[in-house]
């Protein structure tokens, strides 16, 4: 662990949306994302609930999403009504360029599903756990790197906006500025922006 996962906190910037105004690092991140799924949950709607956070490179933009599966966790308690889901897409792109993985992502009811499917297995029981989660809407999708798509990228930014949002997730997805075509995502998008790390973590980055 380069960065403590429950102490060394990456501060964010927040957009102008009001309900980001008091979310400062990732705890209140963690519950303004678990609180938005509740939210829809009950509702029993497809309204997109997504936020975007954007960073320079070796930002801390993965540590923090670390961090929220760690708080999340712990602020779900035993009921684990919230299930974090990490889909690094740097993998994902890797994965749907497999010849072996195709038939799995062209038959998939969505791309996050084919990802864990050819992953963990489809007959694992850690992918049937996931499944569940996210067929009940009872996971929160961290899509960690979607600059890092490489040929698929503009591909996997629309599966996200056209198949992922509608569908009732709630997401959170990171990306570096630079290739991002941030247009795509719309004005009902939270946006948040990664401010750098401290001196104090940056020397422990680099003392590791």
């Amino acid at each position: 662990q380069i960065i403590d996962r429950k102490k060394d906190l990456v501060k964010l910037q927040m957009g102008e949306h009001v309900a980001l105004s008091k979310v400062e690092e990732v705890v209140g991140l963690a519950r303004f994302l678990m609180d938005a799924h509740a939210k829809r949950h009950r509702q029993h709607t497809i309204e997109r609930a997504m936020a975007l956070l954007t960073g320079p490179p070796a930002a801390g933009k993965t540590c923090l999403v670390s961090q929220l599966v760690v708080h999340m966790l712990a602020a779900a308690g035993d009921d684990a009504a919230v299930v974090p889901i990490v889909v690094k897409v740097q993998s994902l792109q890797r994965l749907m360029l497999m010849a072996e993985h195709q038939p799995v992502f062209a038959r998939a009811w969505n791309w996050g599903d084919a990802f864990l499917r050819c992953t963990y297995g489809e007959q694992s029981e850690l992918y049937r756990f996931l499944n569940q989660a996210m067929m009940a809407r009872r996971a929160v999708l961290l899509v960690d790197g979607i600059d890092e798509g490489g040929a698929k990228r503009d591909a996997i930014e629309r599966h996200v906006v056209e198949v992922l949002a509608p569908q009732g997730h709630v997401l959170f997805v990171t990306s570096r500025p630079a290739g991002l075509k941030e247009g795509r995502f719309g004005e009902r998008v939270w946006r948040l922006k990664l401010r750098p790390l401290t001196e104090r973590q940056q020397r422990r980055v680099v003392a590791q």
